[in-house]
């Protein structure tokens, strides 16, 4: 078969196409860092990195949650320290006019202070984080405690993922640690009779409180105790999810990522060859041209 300068012609552009192609793959290689550019490029490595990519945002929300979690259960536990204080004080009261040798002046001037205890608790079980209620159970969108000490919340306790599949209790039951609602003493009706006991110049009354808020102050520090251990978990979860989401980094980059050293060869390689192509074409088309003048 008699080779034409149009065949020449029409195979030297395939060629300078194909490394100028060549080139340009791995010249976007080595500038992106990556070997694989579009699934094309390796159909399976991309089919795979899909996976782990869904696998870290798992991880990573994962590791959000929980730390969000961890902060309100911070706060949860601030707030339930701040009501312990004031249940001591009230206990504190309550056995010191306890005692008959008070007048009814001191008395009711003591209930003037458990009152004001009362409300800075109201205060501290309406405390919000972010948006939320954090003491309402699931009703968190409204004030779970009203002035007279009505519980307006529930006894739902939200729950967070804190591995795949894996949810830990992320609120505490504040009917049960405040309230007493499992047969225990509820905090705001002892501070509320106190008062009306220390008005009245009621000693038996006042005395009657003592025990009692006892008993509501082992009921908060059982609730901070919750509080404490959901808090560690959370962290932990929150270590743990870092880790898996840096695994699954490392997981992608080992599928897509290049190697700079193999890359930078075949650019340089690529370079090459699309010089040794363009001298070829241009000698080859020279000497044609050669031919057909001689």
């Amino acid at each position: 078969m008699r080779v034409t300068e149009k065949m020449i012609f029409e195979s030297s552009v395939t060629q300078t196409g194909k490394a100028r192609e060549n080139l340009a793959e791995a010249q976007e290689e080595v500038a992106s860092g990556s070997r694989v550019i579009h699934p094309g490029d390796d159909p399976v490595a991309a089919s795979l990195s899909v996976g782990h990519t869904v696998d870290k945002a798992r991880y990573t929300a994962i590791g959000n949650t929980a730390q969000r979690a961890a902060d309100e259960l911070n706060a949860a536990d601030t707030a339930l320290d701040g009501i312990t204080t004031v249940a001591n004080r009230a206990q504190q009261i309550a056995t010191q006019f306890g005692n008959d040798t008070y007048t009814s002046t001191d008395r009711a001037t003591a209930a003037v202070e458990v009152n004001g205890l009362y409300q800075q608790a109201v205060s501290l079980l309406n405390t919000t984080y972010g948006s939320r209620y954090i003491f309402g159970g699931s009703k968190d969108n409204a004030a779970p405690f009203a002035a007279d000490g009505t519980y307006n919340g529930d006894d739902e306790i939200r729950k967070v993922e804190i591995a795949p599949g894996l949810y830990q209790a992320a609120s505490i039951d504040a009917d049960q640690v405040v309230k007493g609602s499992s047969g225990g003493v509820d905090l705001m009706k002892t501070m509320q009779d106190l008062s009306t006991s220390l008005t009245a110049n009621d000693g038996a009354g006042i005395r009657q409180g003592i025990d009692k808020l006892n008993t509501c102050i082992e009921q908060l520090a059982a609730g901070r105790t919750q509080v404490g251990m959901a808090q560690d978990s959370f962290q932990s979860a929150v270590t743990a999810a870092q880790a898996a989401t840096g695994d699954e980094t490392v997981k992608i980059g080992k599928l897509l990522d290049a190697d700079i050293v193999d890359a930078s060869t075949r650019l340089a390689s690529a370079q090459y060859s699309l010089n040794a192509t363009l001298t070829a074409t241009a000698k080859t088309l020279t000497m044609s041209l050669a031919d057909k003048l001689g």
